[in-house]
């Protein structure tokens, strides 16, 4: 009777030292519920995070749309629009020779009136907080067709020349705090955007361009940000 009694126990010990089939896989589809739902909750964090990365890119985007928008408005209104042309990246034309005489790099009378009234808009954007936040340049561009000619020069003073005419007819635009943004550049005869050798292709480019270029550091910097505190 001891030995059995004694055999006895050893197997109710041995009943619950193992677990059952049915405990096993118990434990196994906790196991997988569990893995589950912490994938799912990932998938969530991944998804709200790219989309709040979506909308800073969109939110740049809409900044840089909007200043052009005003731009164009406001040149559209002072020159007409059969004069003013939107190119890659929201960049914005005038045909150069509403501004300068043929050859020169210096800016008409009648183009000194034009920048006076198109600095305005100049001066609305920038006094916009949000719109400044984004900005790095406000970038003039001067180009000038293929005929040969000194046109590195005559592009990069045409551009000097309408940053200063624009600066000079506007007080608030000429202190540094605004001054700042602006900047010029010219592009010789490479970057057309007729590629005929008419007199009516040879003018489009013959132009000044107004590009704004937003300020990488402050929005990639948001980016870093949102996926820092996530």
């Amino acid at each position: 009777m001891r030995v059995r009694s004694r055999y006895q126990r050893a197997a109710v010990e041995r009943e619950h030292y193992w677990p059952s089939f049915a405990d096993m896989m118990t434990t196994f589809v906790l196991v997988m519920l569990f893995l589950a739902i912490i994938a799912f909750i990932q998938s969530i964090y991944d998804s709200y995070e790219k989309v709040k990365i979506d909308q800073e890119i969109e939110k740049v985007s809409r900044v840089k749309e909007e200043i052009t928008d005003i731009l164009q408005l406001e040149l559209t209104k002072i020159v007409g629009k059969e004069k003013v042309s939107r190119g890659p990246n929201n960049t914005l034309s005038m045909e150069g020779n509403i501004l300068f005489a043929p050859a020169s790099a210096e800016v008409s009378e009648e183009g000194k009136k034009i920048l006076g009234q198109f600095s305005t808009a100049f001066q609305r954007v920038l006094e916009n907080e949000e719109y400044r936040s984004y900005i790095y340049i406000i970038l003039i561009e001067g180009h000038t067709d293929k005929i040969p000619y000194d046109n590195w020069r005559l592009s990069t003073d045409r551009a000097v020349a309408v940053v200063k005419a624009i600066l000079s007819n506007n007080p608030e635009l000429g202190k540094p705090e605004y001054a700042k943004y602006f900047a010029a550049t010219g592009y010789s005869e490479f970057h057309p955007v007729a590629m005929g050798n008419s007199p009516e292709e040879l003018q489009q480019n013959r132009r000044i361009s107004f590009q704004i270029i937003l300020d990488d550091v402050k929005w990639q910097g948001d980016i870093q940000r949102l996926l820092n505190t996530q």
